[in-house]
């Protein structure tokens, strides 16, 4: 069962969702309002954050997370699992978690998001050679009400750059 969202993981640049999907590196869900571990209600939301301080180093030169003063890009979504991501996205999540987050073609993340319902259509962020997305904190919630599933927030970051 398809849901209206999907984390999915790629191995290298051009690779896609379709790729995730029969390679079993993929996450499905439905989107929802969830409560995070201090009780406060989340869902999906993106935050920009500006790094306006000094460079700590001149002679050095800047790294990902701090080109182009623009920060950190962080999507935060908040779902249900579905299908049979049910019983097998918590440990995706954890095996995923363990595993490298970026490699030599996708140096800047290798996780891509689709939001069906995002707006008016359908947002894709695949990561490709030049930008990418990190698996950055996951929180799987028992949440048995409203609709007898289990339920997840994760955060993605993305380094910004002009």
């Amino acid at each position: 069962m398809a849901g209206d969202g999907s984390i999915y993981r790629i191995d290298s640049d051009g690779q896609a969702e379709a790729w995730a999907v029969s390679n079993d590196q993929i996450i499905e869900f439905n989107g929802g309002v969830l409560p995070d571990n201090t009780g406060r209600q989340v869902e999906t939301s993106f935050k920009m954050t500006r790094d306006i301080n000094f460079h700590p180093n001149p002679r050095r030169p800047l790294d990902q997370l701090q080109d182009g003063l623009l920060g950190i890009l962080e999507v935060t979504i908040a779902g249900y699992f579905v299908g049979h991501d049910t019983t097998l996205g918590p440990g995706k999540f954890f095996n995923w978690g363990k595993e490298a987050a970026m490699n030599a073609s996708l140096k800047w993340g290798r996780f891509g998001i689709r939001l069906d319902n995002f707006g008016n259509g359908v947002l894709n962020l695949n990561p490709i050679a030049t930008t990418g997305y990190v698996l950055h904190d996951i929180e799987v919630i028992d949440a048995e009400s409203p609709r007898d599933q289990v339920g997840f927030i994760a955060k993605l970051y993305r380094n910004g750059t002009i």
